[in-house]
């Protein structure tokens, strides 16, 4: 991958995390439907850094992992603030 793809590569994942707290602060009245927010840019996490370092070949089940872990961190922190 060249450096055009990894800035647009990273603009979107920036982009949607942006798009991602728009959305939280538009569901600031209802909890639960922001934590499934919260679920869904968790799982755009995974997927965007999956198909990124695949795209670069460096994928790994060990980078998988560091990624799931990260999402899983983020969820249950939405999880005890939000809903619990």
């Amino acid at each position: 991958m060249n450096k055009h793809l990894d800035k647009l590569a990273h603009l979107f994942l920036y982009f949607g995390f942006a798009v991602g707290a728009v959305a939280i602060y538009l569901a600031r009245y209802n909890p639960t439907e922001q934590f499934l927010i919260i679920v869904l840019l968790a799982t755009f996490y995974i997927v965007w850094g999956f198909s990124y370092h695949h795209a670069r070949r460096e994928a790994t089940g060990r980078l998988f992992l560091e990624y799931l872990l990260i999402a899983l961190i983020a969820v249950l922190a939405g999880f005890f603030v939000l809903v619990a």
